[in-house]
């Protein structure tokens, strides 16, 4: 040791400049710094392999959440509709019995109508007289009234003439009483006359077009037109075909019953969706199949 290495001659060898270059500080050090890079790199790598572990546990227990999150929304809708299911079938039984309640009611308005119709048969309702004029006794002044203005004979009994009375009031062009036009006309009930009053636009329109027309009991117009003479049933229809003939009339709207509005306000339940849905797909899969079907049939033997 500490002793240079001797030949077989008993001379001293000199080392060689490649043994001098391996030996020197300077590649000692150029081979640490190729080593280090190496190292960094595969730290690197490892740092971005325990980043992707901790994201991808990151993400599954984020994905677990969510699903979890969704299947409690799923139960929550699950619910949700069960509950809208029963409270829409309660509304279309209380729907269907406040039907039948409107037939009811509405047979028994039309019952009281027809009653209280038959008790203002014998009436007569007479339009634009003063208020007082009748003095004292309306049953004295009625019979002046009516025996100066129409000419009735003094045998006429006006309690039990009143068509003829009518007859003879619609007969003349025009009634005056104190210099002002009067005019007759049956005691109609007030539904009724709120009907006959739904006219009023189309009677004044023909009346300016020097139209003739009748209103005919309870509530119709009749108009006598060259080409023909309809009859109409509503206002709204009268208005309706008359601006279709050209007349500069604003159309009537009929209020609705409450069976007309119970009806409009009706709307489709969730199941009755459902199961049109389903039916509407059921039918999408028949039709695709039988087009798929007639494809095949009607295609070359040969292909």
């Amino acid at each position: 040791m500490g002793k240079r290495d001797v030949n077989k001659k008993g001379t001293m060898e000199e080392p060689t400049n490649e043994e001098i270059a391996e030996n020197s500080p300077v590649q000692t050090q150029g081979n640490e710094a190729n080593a280090n890079p190496q190292a960094h790199e595969a730290a690197s790598l490892a740092r971005v392999l325990e980043e992707i572990r901790d994201f991808r546990q990151d993400a599954k227990q984020q994905l677990s959440d969510i699903k979890s999150e969704l299947t409690n929304i799923n139960h929550k809708i699950a619910e949700a509709e069960t509950r809208i299911e029963k409270t829409e079938s309660r509304v279309q039984n209380v729907e269907q019995v406040l039907d039948k309640l409107i037939k009811v009611v509405t047979q028994q308005e039309n019952k009281l109508l027809d009653q209280e119709g038959r008790s203002r048969r014998e009436n007569l309702r007479i339009y634009n007289v003063t208020e007082g004029e009748e003095g004292s006794s309306m049953v004295e002044f009625i019979e002046s009234f009516l025996r100066q203005t129409l000419e009735l004979p003094m045998s006429t009994q006006l309690e039990i003439e009143r068509e003829e009375i009518l007859r003879k009031a619609w007969g003349k062009k025009r009634v005056l009483w104190n210099g002002r036009p009067i005019y007759l006309d049956q005691d109609y009930r007030p539904a009724i006359l709120q009907k006959r009053r739904e006219y009023s636009e189309a009677k004044r329109v023909l009346k300016e077009r020097g139209v003739r027309y009748q209103t005919p009991f309870p509530a119709k117009l009749r108009v006598f037109y060259e080409d023909g003479t309809p009859l109409y049933h509503t206002a709204e229809e009268a208005t309706t075909d008359m601006k279709d003939r050209g007349f500069p009339v604003k159309v009537t709207t009929s209020r609705e019953s409450l069976a007309e509005q119970l009806s409009r306000s009706t709307w489709t339940t969730v199941g009755e969706l459902r199961k049109r849905r389903q039916t509407e797909e059921r039918e999408s899969n028949i039709r695709e199949r039988l087009r798929t079907f007639r494809r095949q049939t009607s295609a070359p033997l040969g292909e």
